[in-house]
């Protein structure tokens, strides 16, 4: 009879470790829930309220106080490129809500970790009809964790009805299509 020493059983015992952990890791893998590293607010979530955002005089600015109206918030910055011409095209579109009188505001988040290039930037967009708003904590930009810069979203009643993640010419009409939807 012959006789099975341990050292012989040693490379049989490491392919079988080696194959247990291969399969619980897939068995891990299969079962384990997708984890979204992103939290970023989506069409249909309550739209969260400014925490610390004042606007280009150092007044204090809230959501709520806009609750009677469609708002428009987008969020950017001076080092943005898409940023530099989307606010143009928003600065064109809420002078036409504005004129016609419509319940609508439009604000434009600058997330510039230099509140003095934020403020720069917001300057030369020549913004009138949207209204600039600053948040040194970023606390407002954290809150809402838009996918990309710029990204717009369509709130109304509390409610965000609309996301809209980058710029590129032409996006106006669709935001103004979603504006209408909520105006009606």
């Amino acid at each position: 009879m012959s006789r099975i020493t341990p050292v012989a059983l040693v490379p049989v015992a490491v392919r079988s470790v080696a194959r247990l952990l291969s399969l619980a890791l897939a068995v891990g893998a299969l079962t384990a829930a997708p984890v979204d590293a992103r939290a970023e607010v989506r069409k249909g979530d309550r739209a969260a309220d400014f925490v610390h955002a004042v606007d280009a005089s150092g007044k204090r600015v809230s959501l709520r106080s806009f609750a009677d109206r469609v708002v428009v918030m987008t969020f950017g910055a001076s080092w943005c490129e898409p940023c530099k011409r989307e606010l143009p095209a928003m600065e064109k579109l809420a002078r036409t809500y504005q004129q016609r009188r419509a319940a609508v505001v439009f604000l434009a988040v600058n997330i510039d970790n230099e509140p003095a290039k934020g403020k720069k930037f917001m300057q030369q967009a020549g913004l009138r009809a949207v209204h600039a708003i600053f948040d040194s904590s970023k606390s407002t930009v954290e809150s809402y964790d838009p996918p990309k810069m710029p990204s717009t979203f369509v709130i109304r009643g509390g409610v965000v009805r609309h996301v809209h993640a980058g710029f590129s010419p032409g996006d106006e009409s669709s935001l103004a299509a979603a504006i209408d939807r909520e105006l009606k």
